[in-house]
């Protein structure tokens, strides 16, 4: 089931990506960029801190780093409950 964390990044994911293929216009273009980015940063910097965690407790090695990449956080702290 799908919970509202993660709706949240998907969508903040589609609004950067959007972005990126269809740059808006002045403000909002730099908030969506800008957020595209940041959540692009922060996610290959989780891959990189959690990967020993990622590489153990995942069911494959690159479903754990796409998950992490998507999600981040919200996807690492399902692996404690597993």
């Amino acid at each position: 089931m799908i919970k509202l964390p993660h709706i949240i990044t998907l969508m903040l994911w589609a609004f950067g990506l959007v972005n990126l293929f269809e740059p808006f216009n002045g403000l909002l273009g730099l908030i969506a960029s800008f957020v595209f980015y940041l959540l692009l940063i922060a996610h290959i910097a989780e891959i990189f801190i959690f990967n020993n965690k990622i590489k153990s407790h995942s069911t494959s090695y690159p479903y754990g780093l796409f998950m992490t990449l998507l999600y981040g956080v919200i996807y690492l702290n399902t692996l404690d409950k597993k």
